[in-house]
């Protein structure tokens, strides 16, 4: 149908009570706007007890609150009369779900001017709905047109919503489709919208739907912990373009002709504001009952829009979950149930075992460490991190000792076991075949550990254990493998035991066991932190690993504490001038004496006498006794 023509009545409704306003502000404008050519404008009450007698085709201008509006929608439904709305005071949800302009001037303009467009109707226990229906406590996660907010009123709302979090409760939901398909769930709550267009929260998450295309959707937001909710209200409030470029985790979506929602109590819900109760919801869509002059904010498609059945659910609890976020409170951290990580749990038992194929990358790997700790190549260790396989049994170790299960912990540990033998074996027989006795850089790299490798180890264990867990980033491991760097320790304490040098074999393997402990610990904080056990199962083996790293601690803080200490005397050495000559190059090993390592710059030849009184006068600086390896450098 096409926009108000001159012979077309038009029939201006309100509510006796709005009378005077109507007079003295609406009809001025009406007669401005209509002119002369126009057929006679019609003023008058609508009385929702008596059903109004409207001429076929006319424009029907409602000035009208959501509550009279419901009753007028229900009398003129399948009439060939086109319906145009003005903001009334009161018409708060017709206006947000219609697109209509909150300025009187445009919105006249749009009830007048625009085509009028087939709509359907939606209806909850068969009474309109011209917004959304918010079943439970779905307001908490709706910060609505937040980000048009100052930042000062943005800041209010999100203390009033997280002060909300605590008192949230999850209500079971049955929720049936038209084609009985059936959702089983619990839920924080429901939002249920006719269209995507123009309400709070769908407009985001909706984005196939149209106001003729039959089909009713609804959002089902089931946030699995507080830190989750408060995640989401923090990214909605504060981040720009956070609702462009994601959807929440947590949210279900059902898009069907109508559902059925039940629950075992009582439901509470909004209805366009007005809040009911009731056992049973029957949600359903009148396709294209109306005819709409649709306001400028209500976006209408020019394309088919998909009206096929579609039920996403995947991201809603069910089963052993869905009951324990009914019966008890909603956890701070996720709690995964059993069928949850089910997979995850099957890939870590499998990656626990010492299969062939682990074995021969173990020896692989140690022997191309070897090759690359004598070969002093940064390169070729790389890539024996990166092929060694012991990530895989260490992360299965923590996932074991998190949940208790012996089973996991004994095949893990028994992998464990015989990679690291295997490797220190391998890489003691390769070097009694290589005539090389000098500890390079690399080796001497690796016989240190100090509380800076645990944190490492820490880190990269947390990084681990979120790969395994995240089918999405497990293509990061490789970079965990590289970062913690597992083999070539094992490698250089094998080499120690070919040179029968414990001081390098026990530097090596502790820092080895540095990096084991911490990637367990930080293994089981994160896994436990995702979900996959409650506290009260975790906490046994969290405590053992802390006490390991711990004892752990002690000859690491030693080791740092001389690092440190070196660290100092570079400083204060290091292009010193003493005399006619200059420090430079100035190296630390520990010892009693300590040991320097130094090159002396100068222009003329440096003699026995020019060194003593360089040594005595380091001495006094650093108020120790010091052994001196001197090198020089003569600028001609």
């Amino acid at each position: 149908m096409n926009s108000t023509r001159a012979d077309q009545p038009i029939v201006v409704l309100y509510a006796d009570l709005d009378e005077q306003r109507v007079q003295q502000q609406l009809l001025p404008l009406l007669r401005a706007r209509l002119g002369e050519g126009f057929a006679a404008l019609k003023i008058q009450v609508f009385n929702p007890e008596q059903p109004a007698g409207f001429i076929a085709g006319s424009r029907i201008v409602c000035y009208l609150s959501d509550e009279l509006l419901r009753e007028l929608v229900l009398q003129i439904q399948r009439q060939q009369l086109t319906l145009a709305l003005l903001p009334h005071p009161e018409m708060k949800h017709a206006r947000y779900g219609f697109g209509i302009a909150g300025k009187m001037e445009e919105a006249l303009t749009d009830a007048l001017n625009n085509n009028a467009t087939e709509a359907d109707l939606l209806l909850c226990n068969d009474v309109p709905v011209f917004n959304s229906v918010v079943i439970g406590d779905a307001l908490t996660l709706t910060p609505g047109e937040a980000l048009a907010e100052p930042l000062a009123k943005r800041l209010k709302r999100f203390v009033r919503l997280v002060k909300g979090i605590g008192k949230v409760t999850f209500n079971a939901f049955k929720i049936t489709t038209h084609k009985e398909k059936i959702v089983d769930t619990a839920a924080l709550g429901i939002v249920v919208v006719e269209h995507g267009r123009s309400s709070v929260l769908s407009r985001r998450l909706v984005a196939d739907s149209s106001v003729n295309d039959g089909m009713l959707h609804a959002l089902i937001l089931a946030p699995r912990s507080v830190f989750e909710m408060l995640r989401f209200l923090f990214a909605s409030l504060f981040l720009r373009d956070y609702w462009n470029n994601n959807t929440p985790s947590f949210v279900g979506h059902v898009k069907s002709r109508s559902l059925m929602i039940s629950s075992p109590k009582l439901i509470s819900y909004t209805h366009d504001g007005l809040i009911e109760k009731n056992s049973v919801l029957h949600l359903k869509v009148e396709p294209r009952v109306l005819l709409l002059a649709p306001g400028r904010y209500l976006a209408l498609e020019e394309a088919e829009t998909e009206s096929k059945e579609a039920v996403r659910t995947k991201a809603l609890p069910a089963g052993k979950a869905k009951s324990e976020l009914v019966t008890y409170p909603l956890p701070w951290i996720h709690h995964a149930a059993t069928d949850e990580f089910k997979e995850l749990f099957m890939a870590m038992r499998e990656s626990a075992k010492a299969s062939s194929s682990y074995l021969t990358l173990m020896v692989l790997a140690t022997l191309l460490a070897v090759f690359g700790l004598f070969a002093n190549s940064t390169p070729v260790i790389i890539g024996a991190m990166i092929l060694a396989p012991l990530m895989g049994p260490i992360v299965s170790m923590a996932l074991g000792t998190l949940r208790q299960d012996v089973s996991l912990m004994l095949i893990s540990s028994r992998s464990i076991a015989v990679g690291t033998g295997l490797a220190m074996g391998c890489a003691m027989v390769a070097t009694w075949f290589i005539p090389l006795t000098t500890i390079n850089s690399e080796i001497a790299a690796r016989i240190s550990p100090t509380l800076l490798d645990l944190g490492v180890a820490v880190i990269s264990g947390i990084a681990g254990a979120y790969a395994h867990a995240r089918a999405e980033v497990a293509k990061s491991l490789a970079g965990v493998a590289i970062a913690v760097a597992l083999v070539p320790p094992l490698a250089v304490a094998g080499i120690g035991l070919g040179w029968l040098d414990f001081t390098v074999f026990w530097g090596a393997f502790l820092l080895f066991l540095t990096n084991l402990v911490g990637i367990i610990l930080a293994a089981v904080i994160t896994f436990m932190f995702l979900g996959y056990s409650p506290f009260h199962r975790a906490k046994r083996g969290l405590a053992l690993t802390l006490i390991l790293a711990a004892i752990l601690c002690i000859p690491l803080a030693i080791g740092f504490g001389h690092m440190v200490a070196e660290h100092q005397v570079v400083q204060q050495l290091d292009g010193l001038e003493l005399e006619e000559v200059k420090l430079r190059d100035v190296s630390v090993r520990p010892g009693t004496p300590l040991r320097i390592s130094l090159t002396l710059v100068s222009g003329s030849a440096v003699d026995d006498a020019t060194m003593d009184r360089v040594k005595r006068r380091i001495e006094q600086k650093l108020q120790q006794s010091v052994e001196l390896e001197i090198g020089v450098k003569v600028i001609r």
